[in-house]
């Protein structure tokens, strides 16, 4: 038993030696298999690639030869062209040199005639010399002959016939003038209308519709009761104390409007009323706080107005309190006009007329933005708006260029220079268009009444008309009391009175007809008013 179990364990040892053996061999036998079959195709592989390298380097000489052909081509077209381009310069240059030629002749011909024309003008100035001669010899002795049988002096005649000629001159000069005066008017009017057309042409801004400080509206009295604190409105009192405002409460439409002097004042009563408003209920401790955060918000948003327009506008080294003073023209409104957004209305408009005019747009825009700063200041500076306006922008380095221009433009004093008449012109342009400002019937009444006195007020005026809304006075006068050159002094007269008695902005038209019955003559004059 034991020596088969020894004879089986031998044989089960043969047989896996010889099956790893067989097994060895068979996987040798593969991998040379394998290895001749990658020769092979490593084989086939160079083979392509010499094959495909030949063809690639034919196709190479192929391409070579090709362009050399075509480059060829190209230069012998090239060749033509430059040929072509040759003849014609040459062909140009012969052109130019007969033209200059013939100009060269022409200039001889007309230097010839210039030179005759020359000669016959010194011989004309001869024959004028001499007839003058002759002229004075024969006064001479016609003042001889008068003096002889008048029995008058020399001297007399003489200044009669001064008299005379002075008279003479007197009536030609004021005729040349008049028709000088008129044709500078109508020029000058004319260039001044198309630079004002493309000014306003490309200013394409939209105004502010603002018209002043809005009202606090409810839905009901009931519901105006609940957020003031009862029937009594004790809260709106506390306000009134808080930040020194007047309330006035309208029962009919169900609203609050704010009341005072200060605009600033009544923005913040009208931010405190609507703060209020969203309390259910109210303390005289909530209204204190409610107004000193109300009041950062209002100097928070003053600030950045000011910043913001000067922004706007590029313009850089201009003082906070400048700014601040600009921020807070936001509340403040002229005839229903806000004026923050008319300074700058009225910079861009002032920009834009430098520009046309060859000037420094940065400085027009500056004078016109600062023009109505003296607006925003309180009552304790004394004098009108551009006076304490401008001292303010000079006591914070200003140029004396732009502090003069906000002086003078409501003439408080003499405008000297055109920064001046530009800010001038550009505040009538932004406060006369249409739907900027707000005028009542009242004022509008007034006007036409001052304007028709002023016009009945002088000697010879038979009839006064206002037309155009105010902005032209036709004046009708005796034809047998007032000639032409008293009709032309007449218009001038009315126009300077109408400057002195009359603060409207804008042009006013003087026209003076003179009753004729076949024709009127008409003597017009223009104004610009402050």
């Amino acid at each position: 038993m034991f020596n088969l179990l020894i004879c089986l364990s031998a044989g089960v040892g043969v047989g896996s030696s010889v099956s790893f053996l067989a097994h060895y061999l068979l996987k040798r036998q593969k991998l040379n298999q394998t290895k001749q079959k990658a020769q092979h195709i490593v084989q086939l592989a160079k083979e392509s690639i010499d094959r495909e390298w030949e063809q690639a380097l034919n196709r190479v000489e192929e391409y070579k030869i090709a362009c050399s052909k075509n480059l060829e081509q190209e230069i012998e077209n090239l060749s033509l062209k430059k040929h072509t381009l040759q003849t014609e310069t040459e062909h140009l240059a012969q052109q130019k040199e007969d033209n200059f030629r013939g100009f060269k002749k022409q200039s001889a011909i007309f230097v010839q005639d210039l030179n005759s024309l020359l000669k016959d003008q010194v011989k004309k100035e001869n024959q004028l010399k001499t007839i003058k001669k002759e002229l004075d010899s024969t006064r001479e002795q016609v003042l001889v002959v008068l003096e002889k049988k008048a029995k008058i002096g020399k001297e007399i005649l003489k200044q009669e016939e001064k008299k005379q000629w002075t008279l003479q001159i007197k009536e030609q000069m004021l005729q040349e003038t008049k028709d000088q005066e008129e044709h500078f008017k109508h020029s000058v009017n004319q260039q001044a209308e198309f630079l004002l057309q493309l000014a306003l042409s490309r200013f394409q801004q939209a105004y502010c519709p603002q018209r002043g400080i809005e009202n606090i509206t409810f839905a009901s009295l009931r519901a105006m009761e609940r957020a003031f604190g009862g029937p009594d409105f004790k809260a709106l009192k506390w306000v009134e104390k808080e930040c020194g405002v007047d309330i006035k409460i309208n029962d009919k439409d169900f609203n609050v409007s704010v009341l005072g002097i200060d605009p600033v004042r009544r923005e913040l009563g009208r931010m405190v009323l609507q703060k209020v408003k969203s309390y259910s209920r109210i303390k005289i401790d909530n209204v204190k706080s409610i107004t000193q955060t109300c009041k950062k918000d209002l100097f928070s948003k003053i600030k950045n107005d000011g910043q913001r327009i000067c922004r706007t506008l590029n313009l850089y080294g201009i003082k906070p309190e400048v700014k601040n003073m600009m921020g807070a023209l936001r509340y403040r409104y002229s005839f229903a006009q806000n004026q923050h957004f008319h300074c700058q209305e009225v910079a861009w408009l002032c920009g834009l007329l430098s520009a046309e005019m060859g000037m420094p747009v940065e400085v027009a825009r500056r004078a016109g933005m600062l023009h109505d700063i003296g607006k925003a200041m309180d009552h304790s500076k004394e004098g009108g708006h551009a006076v304490i306006g401008a001292d303010f922008i000079k006591q914070h380095g200003e140029s004396e260029e732009v502090v003069q221009a906000v002086r003078a433009h409501h003439h408080d004093v003499v405008p000297d220079n055109p920064l001046d008449f530009l800010v001038i012109s550009a505040d009538a342009l932004s406060g006369a268009r249409p739907g900027a400002r707000r005028s009542t019937v009242d004022s509008y009444n007034q006007k036409v009444m001052t304007l028709e006195k002023i016009g009945r007020s002088f000697e010879g005026v038979k009839d006064t008309y206002i037309m155009s809304a105010g902005r032209e006075i036709r004046v009708i006068v005796d034809s047998y009391k007032i000639d032409d050159t008293k009709a032309l002094e007449l218009s001038k007269k009315i126009a300077e009175k109408i400057e002195e008695d009359c603060s409207y902005p804008g042009l006013i038209k003087v026209t003076v007809v003179r009753t004729v019955i076949k024709n009127a003559h008409i003597q017009s004059r223009h104004r610009r008013l402050a």
